[in-house]
């Protein structure tokens, strides 16, 4: 593949071609590419084999419109669906036992960081939003000016892993009594302000990156969706398909982890003592430790600098 004709690398585009490589070259090969974004990986797949269809999920619109364009060459080789992949039993209906491969790529891709109209990074003037679909419940802005205290801290201690989440929502609380907090910058200097030391940076991640990655991640209710889906995934692939999960974070990389590994035991209870479960294995975890990535996928790509590869096999039928 000629990755010079790529914007951004795929993260893992070697190891995903490579864990797909044996499971694609079948009669009717079909992958589900559950987080499309633009298109990297469906494109640089749909490039690779020729005889390869695949279907999509992607949940935000405007994503969903530059994905049709980038993907438009390939045909009725590529279709997509415009909604969460939480929802993936609900559209995939009737295709239990067809695709050789289920594909997630989690968080939020390089053009999002990049939007300045929702402000998912730590901009200058950027409105408060976060919000990935317009089904989303709530804004940026309505939590940190609304929400009480005490929830505001949890959010961002529980999705952000925060160690100073009481006291950042503590400032938030002040901040907004004497105006309302609108923009990326005013709760970002807010973040500053409650860490210790001036909230100096630390290898070059900015002190409110936890802040903004628990909004938005409590806003489009991430990890629910992965989880929900992860546990379906495994009915869509046939005997031999597998499931391949990137994460960058710690909350979802530990989902992947503990979902394959239930679907591993065939055992899903939260306590193994009542178990009422077939005690079936449906998968055989194929990445005993997840993959990271090299440095030079690291110098071409730095996004792919915290992500990790899980990866799955269905066994039986």
């Amino acid at each position: 593949m000629d990755t010079s004709s790529l914007a951004h690398y795929p993260v893992f585009y070697r190891e995903v071609l490579d864990a797909v490589e044996p499971v694609v070259k079948t009669e009717s090969p079909v992958l589900i590419d559950c987080t499309v974004g633009s298109g990297g990986h469906s494109s640089m797949l749909l490039e690779r084999y020729k005889d390869l269809k695949i279907i999509g999920f992607e949940r935000d619109p405007r994503m969903a419109e530059r994905a049709k364009e980038n993907l438009a060459s390939f045909g009725d080789r590529f279709s997509l669906i415009n909604d969460n992949f939480s929802r993936i039993a609900f559209y995939l209906a009737g295709m239990e036992n067809k695709a050789s491969a289920v594909l997630y790529d989690f968080g939020i891709s390089s053009w999002h960081l990049d939007d300045d109209s929702r402000g998912f990074a730590i901009k200058e003037n950027a409105p408060l939003d976060m919000r990935l679909d317009p089904g989303c419940k709530y804004s940026a802005a309505d939590i940190v000016n609304n929400f009480i205290e005490k929830d505001i801290a949890d959010i961002i201690y529980q999705y952000g892993e925060e160690r100073h989440s009481r006291k950042i929502a503590r400032y938030i609380c002040f901040a907004r009594e004497k105006e309302p907090i609108r923009t990326t910058d005013q709760l970002s200097r807010i973040v500053l302000r409650a860490r210790p030391a001036g909230g100096k940076k630390r290898g070059g991640v900015h002190p409110a990156t936890k802040t903004f990655q628990a909004l938005r991640i409590y806003i489009n209710n991430e990890l629910d969706s992965i989880q929900e889906s992860l546990k379906e995934s495994w009915k869509f692939c046939r005997e031999g398909g597998r499931v391949l999960a990137i994460s960058f974070h710690s909350l979802e990389d530990r989902i992947a982890k503990n979902t394959f590994r239930s679907l591993a035991k065939g055992c899903y209870c939260d306590d193994p003592h009542y178990c009422m479960c077939d005690r079936i294995p449906r998968v055989a975890i194929i990445t005993k430790k997840p993959l990271v990535p090299t440095e030079q996928e690291i110098q071409e790509n730095g996004r792919s600098r915290s992500a990790k590869l899980r990866i799955c096999e269905r066994v039986g039928v």
